[in-house]
């Protein structure tokens, strides 16, 4: 089995609490959820989910030496997606954030995994970067309008304009994702695909006072739709649908954390730590023919095993 740890939206600042966010707790918090990972010897490594500090750099900075120091003494190496508030820093510091999880521009990216007990489970994991176009991430003028153009191309289901905390994919990153796909079916691996932002739910999933009449009926929710996704969702969704490698699709950025299913894909929004009294975190396991998330905390458990049938719809 391969086994990994993921926790989302840390959200850490030297602040205090507001709307049900606690931006000082979140440091033990994460703290100690570092401190398992570390023990869990089935572990591989640590994905973050994005959001780990709230938006300025001294909080950025403590952020980065708390993942250094438990990189080099809990000996997990740590993946990141990328979140709004990650970037959304002074413009200055902006082109730095990259080097905060270690990453380069565009912040996008792929890598292998192989079960150590049984080499026939193959995985892929594909880190989306769902801030590349987007007002808070742009580093000059040039950028800010071009992504001011690109947002206003897209309505909400209301027909309002989309939300300026989100951000859009650029068609080079679709090419990249559709080619990374294709690359997985001829290496007979299954994929995951990991962003910041969710795709889709089942709206009995959603619990939150915005929500609250969708989830009285069983229902499909694309949050692009609602403003709580990429701008562009729905295009990432035309791709994934065309590849039955993909099995997973997980995210952050909604605190209050959803599940769904669609066309033989688990949709598993992680609960946002930064909004929970006790902690939130969870052990996703990946298997040839089943996903399962072990959470910890206020985050819920799901199994998901994959269909037979592989054909889409």
């Amino acid at each position: 089995m391969i086994r990994f740890a993921a926790i989302a939206d840390v959200q850490y600042a030297d602040a205090d609490d507001k709307i049900g966010r606690h931006y000082r707790a979140s440091y033990e918090k994460l703290l100690a959820a570092v401190g398992e990972f570390a023990e869990r010897k089935d572990v591989a490594f640590a994905m973050n989910f994005g959001d780990a500090y709230d938006h300025d750099w001294e909080s950025a900075l403590a952020i980065q030496e708390l993942l250094r120091v438990s990189e080099e003494r809990g000996k997990r190496k740590w993946r990141h997606v990328l979140g709004n508030h990650d970037l959304s820093v002074p413009r200055d510091n902006k082109a730095e954030v990259y080097g905060v999880f270690h990453l380069k521009k565009p912040g996008y990216y792929d890598f292998s995994l192989v079960d150590a007990d049984d080499e026939s489970n193959k995985w892929r994991v594909v880190v989306l970067n769902g801030n590349e176009i987007s007002l808070y991430a742009a580093e000059s003028d040039k950028e800010r309008q071009a992504a001011k153009e690109e947002r206003s191309k897209r309505k909400l289901a209301d027909g309002s304009d989309p939300h300026d905390y989100n951000g859009s994919v650029s068609a080079t990153q679709l090419e990249w994702l559709e080619e990374k796909l294709k690359a997985a079916e001829n290496e007979g691996q299954n994929v995951l695909v990991c962003s910041h932002f969710p795709l889709y739910a089942n709206s009995k999933s959603l619990h939150s006072a915005r929500t609250r009449l969708a989830s009285l009926v069983n229902v499909g929710i694309y949050y692009s739709d609602l403003g709580v996704s990429t701008w562009n969702g729905r295009e990432i969704l035309d791709v994934l649908d065309r590849h039955p490698c993909v099995k997973a699709y997980l995210a952050g950025h909604l605190h209050e954390g959803s599940y769904g299913e669609r066309n033989n894909v688990v949709h598993v929004t992680f609960r946002g730590l930064v909004e929970t009294e006790t902690t939130a975190y969870a052990y996703v396991e990946l298997g040839k023919t089943a996903i399962r998330v072990e959470g910890k905390g206020e985050q819920p458990s799901y199994d998901f095993e994959f269909a037979k049938e592989e054909k889409k719809s």
